[in-house]
């Protein structure tokens, strides 16, 4: 609840967390974590598929609208565009295969293993393509930030 969901969602993220829990018992591991941290990284896991079900589709172009603050005061308001511009720009640079897969893993929030079902790709290569992708967007950044 403290994540901004209503009791009722609260409670039922809860409640499949315990059955997974139950379900999951013979894979846990104690020298990995403790009970609670596995526990609270199921709640965590369950909490997480629960807003990405309920959460409507954002296109690329409008998640800066979307998640935008309400009132923002006019330096962040023209900070944040500048920043939109400019990644929008560095993103051009991406190869169509590192963009595709860097917009579902982004602005969609899927999954990399659904990323991979979707285009019909090995796992490995959806993973390879988002960290050779956000690799080349850092060191672009990085180039620039020495510039100025």
């Amino acid at each position: 609840m403290k994540g901004g969901a209503d009791a009722e969602a609260a409670q039922e993220v809860a409640q499949e967390a315990m059955i997974m829990v139950w379900r999951k018992a013979a894979s846990f591991d104690r020298t990995r974590a403790s009970a609670a941290t596995w526990i609270y990284a199921i709640a965590r896991n369950k909490r997480i598929d629960l807003l990405r079900r309920t959460r409507p589709d954002i296109s690329t172009e409008d998640w800066l609208a979307v998640y935008a603050a309400e009132e923002p005061d006019a330096d962040k308001s023209m900070s944040a565009g500048q920043t939109y511009r400019r990644m929008k720009e560095l993103m051009q640079g991406l190869s169509a295969d590192q963009l595709l897969v860097i917009r579902k893993a982004f602005f969609e929030d899927k999954t990399h293993s659904t990323i991979a079902d979707e285009l019909a790709l090995p796992l490995g290569t959806v993973k390879s393509r988002i960290r050779l992708a956000l690799g080349r967007l850092r060191e672009a950044l990085d180039r620039e930030e020495k510039e100025t």
